[in-house]
């Protein structure tokens, strides 16, 4: 895949169009059109990054139109999704630090979570619009679980409250992993072998690790939902530390790959609990520097 982006504009763009839409039919797939914007961004700058932006972007307005959506979803859809890479790659591109990068996703998630609750106040009367849309499928489980209208009511309420927190969580994690999809491309093209020991090394840095300390002391004391949706991101954001000091000791104490392979079964079967582990020992890590410890034993 890297190698047919890599090899012209024409190439490029039309990897780009297949697999913007591709991803309206398979919307995880959504992965790549983000990282072939990304590598090409870490390769060629960010003014070819915005150029493919805009192409994908086109597309999905031609989608949007043909299908009645209007032309400002597409656009505003893929804005918000593609302009975020662009930024995150370029930064990635001029610092070479992985940690600076994850600072910055953390920084943009948690001042968009700002921005989103100071022009909607009601967070979930903004919501349950797009709730609603799921309530043929929810009514359909309420009759096989024999669930009252009015138990429906309060779970479509309360899914409402925790949208923009989820919402901006999973855009920060779709845009990390796009992220390392394309460095990892980058490195099979031009540098073997180096996406994994950069990937290794990835640490946060304690000022982000005492900020989340901090919001979660105040989410405990507070119980504000604002706070509550940024530490959701930050967990996002974290887990990648934890991820990278996993594959840091395996690596530093020769264990077998079996031991990695059983940690992503694990995520396959207890995702939640397996990100929010994840992260903690991510945060920890930044205090305790697990790697540097194991690597001063032997």
């Amino acid at each position: 895949m890297a190698s047919f982006i890599m090899a012209g504009r024409i190439q490029a763009a039309i990897f780009v169009i297949v697999s913007t839409l591709i991803s309206l039919l398979l919307p995880p797939l959504i992965v790549f059109s983000n990282a072939a914007i990304a590598l090409i961004t870490l390769r060629k700058g960010w003014q070819e990054g915005i150029i493919f932006t805009l192409l994908a972007t086109f597309t999905l307005v031609l989608i949007s139109v043909f299908v009645n959506q209007g032309a400002g979803s597409g656009v505003i859809a893929g804005l918000i999704n593609w302009l975020p890479i662009v930024l995150i790659a370029s930064a990635l591109a001029m610092t070479q630090s992985w940690g600076k990068t994850l600072q910055l996703i953390l920084a943009l998630s948690s001042i968009g979570v700002l921005l989103f609750h100071l022009v909607n106040p009601d967070a979930s009367a903004f919501w349950k619009p797009f709730l609603e849309q799921m309530k043929p499928m929810l009514q359909n489980m309420q009759q096989a679980n024999q669930v009252s209208e009015g138990d429906l009511d309060t779970t479509l309420t309360n899914l409402a409250s925790w949208m923009t927190g989820t919402f901006a969580a999973a855009i920060a994690l779709i845009s990390i992993i796009s992220l390392i999809i394309a460095r990892s491309w980058q490195a099979r093209l031009y540098n073997p072998s180096g996406f994994g020991e950069e990937f290794r090394e990835v640490r946060i840095g304690k000022q982000a690790s005492i900020a989340m300390v901090i919001a979660i002391a105040i989410a405990v004391l507070t119980g504000n939902q604002m706070i509550i949706e940024i530490i959701m991101i930050g967990v996002a954001v974290f887990m990648f530390q934890g991820l990278s000091l996993a594959h840091g000791l395996v690596k530093q104490r020769g264990m077998n790959t079996r031991w990695l392979i059983g940690l992503y079964v694990l995520m396959f079967f207890l995702l939640i609990q397996m990100i929010v582990l994840l992260a903690t020992f991510g945060i920890i890590d930044n205090f305790a520097d697990f790697r540097k410890k194991v690597a001063n034993k032997e």
